[in-house]
């Protein structure tokens, strides 16, 4: 039942040195999203069950890959006791932060689209139907950092008959939660490129 993935885990985490108990205990939030049994990830390495989702495999990959970090940045070039979750854990969370930040920068003000007094605009549905949301800063309402961008989806809504306005906001977003194009929004292709040939 061992998947690719279940071996990278297990030969990840042996290559470490860190047991289920302790992984189970580190890769705790914020460093995931949600907390993990140990019975869970004994069961992943020994390949008796498969991640549960695509965001847990890449979560667990990304706590390893800082413990890989921190193995190879720390000094003088000593294994790290991964057992030992509380001398580890907070350094852990620490370096997980900074590589986050780097990696995935955090924009502090953004362009939202909002559809009424509580609604924002979240995406179109397959049949072209709009998606909102009340929730505007946690990533759930789309978000722009580019304000012409937020201004083409404002007029491809109201071409659609729905009463749409960007406002400026000041709200903690990831570059990962910012929307870039309006394909990712579910509006047809090429819409961006049809205004710049005009």
């Amino acid at each position: 039942m061992a998947n690719q993935h279940n071996i990278r885990f297990r030969t990840g985490l042996q290559a470490l040195n860190c047991s289920a108990s302790a992984f189970a205990a580190l890769a705790a939030p914020p460093l995931v999203s949600r907390k993990i049994s140990q019975q869970y990830v004994s069961q992943l390495i020994a390949g008796t069950k498969e991640f549960d989702s695509d965001e847990d495999t890449k979560e667990f990959f990304q706590v390893i890959d800082t413990m890989n970090h921190l193995q190879e940045i720390i000094s003088p070039r000593l294994p790290i006791a991964w057992n030992d979750v509380l001398g580890v854990q907070d350094v852990l969370a620490r370096t997980f932060e900074v590589r986050r930040s780097v990696e995935d920068p955090i924009h502090r003000q953004v362009w939202v689209v909002r559809l009424s007094l509580h609604d924002y605009f979240k995406g179109l549905r397959p049949d072209g139907s709009v998606i909102s949301t009340l929730n505007y800063y946690s990533g759930e309402a789309a978000a722009f950092t580019d304000h012409k961008l937020a201004g083409e989806c404002v007029e491809q809504l109201k071409q659609r008959n729905v009463p749409a306005k960007a406002e400026f906001f000041t709200a903690s977003r990831r570059q990962s939660t910012i929307t870039t194009s309006l394909e990712e929004l579910g509006f047809a292709p090429g819409i961006e490129q049809e205004k710049e040939n005009v």
